[in-house]
């Protein structure tokens, strides 16, 4: 994720929306394709299975360096218990700048044995120094950058997927049921808050959405969470899930249980711009900046 999460904060122009979360942010929403139909602009600043409470984080992070007038939140870390193994502290820990909201960040929300992990990424490699080589130590993170504007492009269905297996499901449902754990749900309840506060501060509208899933019966209960506290909170909240038909989706249009491919996306894409514009909140402008529409021209080459 490096290009991506890194490739935001080497970015120079700002953005009118950004997208917030987990995975389901960075395979759901299209920055280019929402350009090219309304001549916004836009970024997705995500990481895999981040938890709600480092997407608050990112949220702080990134008002402070750009303008967005609209913010959309993924709540899929609250839906699930997210266990914080050393790849999924790294993914949202290792390209995000060092700065006082990453220094709280480790400080408060990463768990104990990974903070100097989070802090300094080569503790994790300790046990193979004697390995590692130049260009271990010496990357420039000035050169990240990424095309998509951190979209992340799947093509096609995963072989487990067109089978119709679930990888590791006991351990998934397991984790799908433990969602409401009393200390879990509190930390993600508060996280929820702690986003809507800075958008507050900031004068930054806020939608909480949770993108389509081919697997949404097993979540349907804890989005019901979600969404009550959201609308007593006053919150506005998008289940795009109530819409698989007017989207015209079908599973040939995810990758996976949980992802879209860019079928799908695109397919995804098309109904949210129509959505937000009845909305109020994205307007037709000409798309005409040259360096995003030959972004574009490489991402339809590259989607097919």
């Amino acid at each position: 994720m490096g290009n991506k999460i890194g490739g935001f904060f080497n970015e120079s122009e700002d953005y009118k929306a950004m997208f917030f979360g987990t995975s389901h942010a960075y395979c759901s929403f299209e920055p280019l394709y929402i350009y090219e139909k309304t001549g916004m602009k836009s970024y997705v600043l995500s990481s895999q299975k981040q938890p709600l409470k480092i997407t608050a984080t990112y949220v702080k992070e990134a008002l402070k360096r750009k303008d967005p007038k609209v913010i959309f939140v993924d709540i899929y870390g609250g839906i699930f218990k997210i266990t914080e193994d050393l790849g999924v502290v790294n993914s949202y820990s290792d390209y995000l700048p060092m700065s006082l909201n990453k220094l709280k960040m480790v400080g408060t929300k990463v768990p104990r044995g990974f903070k100097a992990t989070a802090l300094f990424p080569l503790v994790a490699y300790h046990s193979r120094w004697d390995d590692l080589k130049d260009e271990d130590y010496h990357f420039d993170k000035k050169t990240y950058e990424d095309y998509l504007k951190g979209y992340v492009l799947l093509k096609g269905q995963s072989q487990d997927f067109k089978k119709d297996i679930i990888k590791d499901k006991e351990n998934f449902l397991k984790s799908v049921s433990s969602f409401d754990e009393e200390a879990y749900l509190k930390e993600n309840l508060k996280a929820i808050d702690e986003i809507i506060e800075t958008c507050q501060k900031n004068g930054t509208q806020v939608y909480f959405v949770k993108t389509p899933i081919y697997s949404y019966s097993y979540y349907a209960d804890n989005i019901k969470v979600f969404k009550k506290y959201l609308e007593d909170r006053g919150a506005k909240f998008i289940d795009f899930n109530k819409f698989y038909h007017e989207i015209g989706l079908s599973k040939d249009d995810f990758y996976d249980p949980h992802h879209l491919n860019v079928s799908g996306a695109e397919k995804f894409n098309d109904f949210f711009i129509d959505y937000m514009k009845r909305e109020g909140v994205f307007k037709e402008n000409l798309a005409k900046d040259k360096s995003w529409l030959e972004d574009l021209r490489t991402y339809n080459i590259n989607k097919s």
